[in-house]
C-alpha cells in the first residue's frame, strides 16, 4: 500500500543499501535469463536507443553492464555508471573497453562535468522520489541540446499491486538465487501513475514520445518509456 510522507522511514537510503546487499544475486538472475520480462523489455530499450542514432551514450544505473556491451558491439561508446561498486566492478571485467564510474546520482554531473553524451539512458533504475526529480534534471543539462534522455520503468497498469495511489512500496525480487533460496530484502521503490511520470517529466524536459512494450501473452503493458530531449532555450528578442 501507498505511504503518506509523514509516516515514511528514509526510503531513498534504503534503496541503495538494499541493492548493495543483494547485488550478487541480482547478477545470477541476469547472467541466467531468471526475469521472464526482460524478454520483451531488454528489446524495447536496445531499440529505443537505436531509434536515435547516438554515437555516445551514459548508462545510468548500469548495473553488470549487459545494455553498456550491447551498445558497444554496435560501435558505441558507452559510460555507464552505477552506485553499487561490486556491479561496477563485474562491468569493468566484461568490458574493458568501456567506461565505468561507481558514482552515487547525487554527485553528478561529478568526473563528467566536461562531457557531454547524445543519449542517456534509465532502464528500471529509477526507484526513488526526490532523487529522481532531481536526477533527470541533471541528466537532460548532460546531453547535447539535441540529444534525448530515455527512461523505461515498470508500467504503471502492471505494477500498482490493486493501488493507483502514488507512493512508497515494498517489493520482492522475482526469481531464486544460486542456491534456490530467495533473495535478501528487494529495494522499495516510489510508485506513480501514468499522469504522474508525465507530469514528471514534462516539468524538466520535452516529452517526445511514449511508448508501452506489450506481454506478448497477455496483451498488457509490461514497461513504460519515456523518450525527453532538453528544453529548447528561447532566443532573446531584441
Amino acid at each position: 500500500m501507498a505511504d503518506s510522507p509523514a509516516d515514511s522511514p528514509d526510503y531513498e537510503h534504503k534503496v541503495l543499501d538494499c541493492w548493495r546487499e543483494s547485488a550478487d544475486h541480482w547478477q545470477h538472475l541476469i547472467s541466467h535469463n531468471r526475469l521472464p520480462s526482460r524478454v520483451v523489455t531488454n528489446p524495447a530499450i536496445e531499440y529505443a536507443i537505436l531509434s536515435h542514432q547516438p554515437s555516445t551514450v551514459l548508462d545510468v544505473g548500469c548495473g553488470e553492464g549487459w545494455l553498456a556491451r550491447q551498445l558497444a558491439a554496435q560501435g558505441i561508446s558507452v559510460t555507464g555508471i552505477d552506485a553499487v561498486a561490486s556491479l561496477v566492478d563485474t562491468a569493468r571485467q566484461q568490458d574493458p573497453l568501456s567506461h565505468y564510474h561507481c558514482l552515487d546520482y547525487d554527485a553528478l554531473p561529478g568526473p563528467l562535468a566536461e562531457q557531454h553524451f547524445d543519449l542517456a539512458v534509465c532502464n528500471f533504475s529509477l526507484f526513488g522520489d526526490a532523487s529522481v526529480r532531481k536526477l533527470i534534471t541533471a541528466l537532460l543539462a548532460m546531453v547535447a541540446p539535441d540529444g534525448h534522455l530515455l527512461i523505461q520503468t515498470l508500467h504503471p497498469m502492471s505494477a500498482c499491486q490493486g493501488d493507483y495511489r502514488e507512493g512508497w512500496r515494498d517489493s520482492q525480487w522475482q526469481g531464486l538465487d544460486a542456491a534456490g533460496t530467495t533473495m535478501g530484502e528487494a529495494p522499495p521503490w516510489y510508485f506513480r501513475t501514468l499522469a504522474g511520470w508525465l507530469n514528471l517529466v514534462r516539468q524538466a524536459g520535452q516529452l517526445v514520445r511514449v511508448e508501452e512494450p506489450l506481454d506478448p501473452q497477455t496483451r498488457l503493458p509490461l514497461s513504460l518509456l519515456i523518450h525527453l530531449s532538453p528544453l529548447k532555450q528561447e532566443c532573446n528578442k531584441q
